[in-house]
């Protein structure tokens, strides 16, 4: 029987999301399945009024489907359900902030697909400082001509005989006279030609690299400011903790592939930014644009497994409550972790220990803490940035590493996220996975975040209504780490099964969380298509 479908993609995750578009773009016809009752994986947002009305059973399930849970919560859930002390926010699952304020692979995708039709998105950009040593160190993106960064780190980087710019490139054979004579070549064009944009093998060989190896080499590991505020920097990419787990292959391909040739083409890049009205709203005007493009979309269908014959996909078994039925389809892209891809398809299936190689990876998980606050805690100058910290609880209470903490006042550039006269604070913590369910550990972090907040900000616990504390196990879900980032991570297309592919963190994809899903799309849809989008 000829196949319903051209592609069924199980899940409506950003990987998902952007693989299904660009291939209902080229005219293929393309179902997407999606357990929950809403797009976005868990790039997931939900109103404060809908724990009101359905009750704190129903997000404590909301988190369970998407790898995390409740640690802890003042007053009790069921209390602020029941008083609607939520109402009025939008919560997004864990903490979100949009990659170059959505001008990486985000509006690559975008582009491709030739905007998001009737749904508007905005993003509201955000500037960036560390918080070390009790003083704020600017975070900024210095550009050729244009290499301001804080005096606080200029001042080390002098010390060091050094610049800024060393740790993404050798800018050795960068001359005034080449810049002087670039005619019709672009900046991005110079550097690509003097070595400072690097190769594709350059970068493969650069993702064994650590963080704590790369800052020795150039020489930066005599200032322990440059190595925090580096850190702080990394970790906000990689969510990893630990420097010596940071890949570095995967930081500067985003920055060879992605900022450096939008600064050439003169695109203002912001480090990050909020989703105005919840980051669900990206996903939302792909699927309505995948949609208009003749996609459709089916929400609470639950897959329970992929059919495979003599090597070839048939299509997928799917539960909508109302028993299992097979859809058909010649090709399945999967968009859950591919950790669990053996809940789906049979190890016999797949080439020579393919399925035993994708169960040993592992992610990296997170503690997301969301306060309500009364007032605002902070001077203004702080309420408008993201603070990234090196350390909020060290390593001897039994971390991996020094646990990083990135915050921010999330009203205070997107209002929309709280009521009037109120404001949502937000941050995440990476841990590891063993750290994040281990009740002991995250019981720790809880405890030290508010202290280290009131610390800084004192009177900062009197303004807190209410707290949240979801934690998550696979925020990557497979870690940017030196064994498993960038091209060391499984490819999109399946060994052994012809017809099966993979589109999320967890696949071949590059940038920051949701921009990896995001890559890992759009090179799954190139896998397909054959089209080449200008990612690899």
């Amino acid at each position: 029987m000829p196949a319903d479908w051209d592609v069924i993609v199980v899940g409506a995750g950003i990987g998902g999301l952007s693989t299904a578009s660009l291939l209902a773009r080229e005219g293929m016809k393309v179902l997407v399945v999606e357990k929950e009752d809403r797009v976005g994986g868990r790039a997931l947002s939900l109103r404060g009024e809908e724990v009101s009305e359905r009750g704190a059973d129903w997000y404590r399930g909301l988190l369970g489907g998407q790898y995390s849970y409740l640690a802890d919560c003042d007053p009790p859930l069921e209390e602020m359900a029941a008083g609607g002390l939520l109402d009025g926010y939008i919560l997004d699952l864990g903490f979100h902030g949009v990659s170059v304020a959505g001008e990486g692979y985000f509006a690559t995708l975008r582009d491709l697909i030739g905007g998001f039709g009737k749904q508007a998105v905005a993003i509201k950009p955000f500037p960036v400082s560390s918080w070390i040593d009790g003083q704020l160190v600017e975070v900024n993106i210095p550009v050729i001509g244009d290499m301001s960064v804080d005096n606080r780190l200029q001042d080390e980087f002098d010390r060091l005989d050094v610049n800024f710019l060393d740790f993404f490139g050798d800018l050795s054979r960068l001359t005034f006279d080449g810049l002087a004579a670039l005619g019709e070549r672009t900046i991005y064009d110079y550097l690509c030609e003097i070595g400072f944009v690097k190769t594709a093998d350059e970068l493969e060989k650069m993702d064994s690299l650590s963080l704590s190896d790369h800052l020795a080499d150039l020489g930066f590991t005599d200032s322990k400011l440059v190595c925090d505020f580096f850190r702080c920097l990394c970790t906000l990419f990689t969510t990893i903790n630990n420097p010596h787990e940071i890949s570095m292959g995967d930081i500067l391909r985003y920055a060879d592939q992605v900022i450096i040739p939008a600064i050439s083409n003169g695109v203002k890049i912001d480090i990050g930014g909020y989703m105005q009205n919840g980051v669900m709203e990206w996903p939302k005007a792909v699927a309505g644009r995948f949609e208009e493009l003749g996609g459709e979309v089916r929400l609470g269908a639950r897959v329970t497994g992929v059919e495979v014959d003599a090597g070839l996909v048939k299509g997928v078994r799917v539960d909508s409550g109302d028993g299992e039925e097979l859809l058909p389809a010649s090709r399945v892209v999967m968009g859950p972790p591919i950790q669990e891809l053996y809940r789906y398809v049979r190890e016999e299936d797949l080439a020579g220990g393919f399925m035993q190689g994708v169960r040993s990876l592992y992610g990296y998980g997170s503690l997301s803490p969301y306060f309500g606050l009364r007032e605002l805690p902070m001077p203004e100058e702080h309420a408008e940035r993201l603070i990234l910290t090196p350390c909020v609880v060290p390593k001897e209470e039994g971390f991996d590493w020094d646990v990083y903490m990135a915050w921010g006042i999330q009203s205070y550039i997107d209002p929309s996220c709280a009521p009037a006269g109120k404001h949502l604070f937000t941050a995440y913590l990476p841990l590891t996975e063993e750290e994040s369910r281990n009740r002991e550990l995250v019981a720790k972090v809880i405890k030290a975040v508010p202290d280290f907040l009131e610390s800084i900000y004192p009177g900062f616990k009197d303004c807190i209504e209410w707290s949240l504390y979801p934690a998550c196990w696979k925020l990557e879900g497979v870690a940017k780490s030196v064994t498993q980032a960038g091209s060391l991570k499984p490819e999109v297309k399946a060994p052994g099964v012809e017809g099966l592919y993979f589109a999320g963190d967890t696949a071949r994809g590059y940038g920051v969380a949701m921009d990896c899903a995001c890559s890992s799309g759009i090179i799954c849809a190139s896998e397909i298509t054959g089209i080449e989008y200008g990612i690899y």
